[in-house]
């Protein structure tokens, strides 16, 4: 639940404010830390109580109130301070009580992988945060941090790049965290620091080892850990394989669209060649100059030895489309 807090606390905190303080001092509260340092107490931060919002319905319900009471002005203004009141104290309240204010409860909505996948530079800030804490608490030692940041650095980079649908998409009203990280972070061994901080800590959790629940899916979870894993590397096997597949087809179909070129420009020059003799074979018929026969027979020539390379490509052209079709 905590990674989600502050994100949720925040978009509490945001919708009941803008009820009650300016736009423009809302406008300037761009993050977490900018809005709990909004002033509630400042009156010239709060609207005119005639712009308070009050919500569709009840603004609904004063207009017609209003309708069947003529005189009622006065009680619609102070129903609006009331309101008014009334936010004022939730949200000082709120401001109070709500974990907000502790820089580890921020600094955690970097595990939100909705939020994760926003910036890079504002997630390495998070997690250099909480470091920072847990070396403060004893967790973890100092030594451990660069090679930590390094590990997420390389996360984001890589894996989280290659997997942001589902990044993206994350529910947490229906996903595990623990689950959804294991699935991401166990197998990969640039992120072994990582995923080795978040198995310790469960261990630091539950009191040690000794005091570990071992369920029945716990058990059969480690049973089948070395299938998993074989899985693991299968799958993995699979992929470099699809992966050659795939770049063949592509230099294949790179290759192609070469020759097809190739051809094309062969045809264009043979039709060149072609009209160029027959021009000269004319020439040579109305002016009578044998000079011009000469040059019409070259060009013939020269078109016949284009069309046997021509000949030659297309038998070529045909083989790599076979090969092509034949190619898984």
């Amino acid at each position: 639940m905590l990674p989600f807090m502050s994100e949720d606390l925040s978009n509490i905190l945001r919708s009941l404010m803008e009820k009650f303080i300016k736009p423009s001092v809302m406008k300037n509260a761009t993050t977490t830390v900018k809005l709990l340092q909004v002033d509630l107490t400042d009156p010239v931060n709060h609207m005119d109580v005639t712009k308070l919002r009050v919500g569709f319905v009840t603004e609904r319900g004063l207009e017609e109130h209003m309708k069947k009471n003529s005189g009622a002005e006065r009680l619609r203004l102070e129903f609006r301070q009331n309101c008014k009141l009334f936010l004022l104290k939730m949200v000082s309240k709120l401001f109070e009580k709500a974990p907000l204010k502790y820089p580890l409860v921020r600094s955690l909505s970097v595990l939100d992988p909705r939020l994760l996948l926003k910036s890079k530079e504002v997630s390495t800030r998070k997690c250099t945060t909480v470091l920072w804490l847990l070396v403060e608490t004893g967790r973890i030692e100092e030594k451990c941090c660069d090679e930590i940041i390094r590990e997420f650095g390389h996360f984001y980079d890589h894996s989280l790049m290659s997997a942001s649908d589902s990044f993206r998409h994350f529910n947490p009203q229906s996903g595990r965290l623990d689950e959804f990280y294991q699935e991401h972070l166990s197998n990969k061994a640039e992120c072994r620091h990582l995923w080795e901080r978040v198995i310790n800590d469960h261990v630091h959790s539950v009191g040690g080892l000794l005091n570990i629940a071992y369920t029945k899916e716990l058990l059969l979870s480690a049973a089948s850990a070395r299938q998993k894993y074989h899985i693991y590397l299968d799958d993995q096997r699979r992929l470099k394989q699809d992966e050659k597949k795939t770049q063949k087809r592509k230099g294949m179909m790179e290759e192609i669209t070469q020759m097809k070129a190739k051809k094309k420009r062969m045809e264009e020059d043979i039709r060149v060649l072609m009209k160029s003799a027959d021009n000269n074979a004319e020439k040579a018929q109305s002016q009578g100059q044998l000079s011009f026969i000469s040059k019409s027979n070259g060009l013939r020539r020269a078109a016949k030895e284009k069309e046997r390379h021509l000949e030659t490509l297309e038998r070529q052209l045909t083989d790599k489309l076979k090969e092509l079709r034949d190619t898984p």
